[in-house]
């Protein structure tokens, strides 16, 4: 149908039909999509759990605003969940955090087409073009460990590109949406039994 559109209007028609096309497609493509893996240990049993403490070296926290902003994310989900949180000494499961920052570089490749109007449209060979673009990727690990064993029962983790962003609240509410999606599947529904 876009096919048929498209050779039916009119050359400068035709630039801003395209252009509107990559304006969309560049919208699209720069929302952010956070990727979620989660992997526990089916043996472990998960309905004894109760209590919890988070665990983070303060000195090797980075920036400390996003470290407290994440460990009151998890805090809140875990509220929610019915998990209290207390102090180490009496908690049924510590809960660790590590954030990390990658950078990335992604290639894209484009065909144009070269020939002289009006036969560079459909005589003419194609031709790849390659863009190079550069980005910022970032991955926060959860892991719950059993006090007793210091083993990870269960893993979290989430990546997503960095983004920009223009307050501390809009910081905020991006760090609550990645703890709340990494927190959906804890506990697991097999863990329960």
């Amino acid at each position: 149908m876009l096919l048929f559109i498209f050779n039916n209007i009119s050359r400068s028609k035709k630039m801003v039909f395209r252009a509107i096309i990559w304006v969309l497609f560049i919208i699209i493509g720069g929302c952010s999509s956070i990727q979620v893996k989660n992997d526990y240990d089916p043996g472990f049993d998960f309905s004894r759990l109760k209590t919890f403490a988070i665990l983070y070296n303060q000195s090797k926290a980075g920036n400390s605003l996003n470290q407290e902003r994440i460990s009151k994310a998890i805090k809140r989900e875990l509220d929610i969940k019915g998990y209290k949180e207390t102090e180490k000494k009496y908690a049924d499961f510590y809960v660790v955090f590590h954030t990390n920052v990658t950078n990335k570089t992604q290639i894209v490749t484009d065909y144009k087409r070269v020939g002289l109007y009006p036969y560079r449209y459909w005589a003419s060979p194609r031709i790849p073009v390659q863009r190079q673009y550069s980005y910022k990727e970032g991955k926060i690990i959860i892991d719950a460990l059993s006090p007793k064993t210091k083993q990870i029962f269960w893993r979290g983790i989430a990546t997503d590109r960095l983004q920009s962003f223009k307050s501390p609240e809009e910081r905020i509410e991006y760090i609550n949406r990645v703890i709340n999606e990494v927190l959906k599947s804890f506990p697991p529904a097999k863990g329960l039994s």
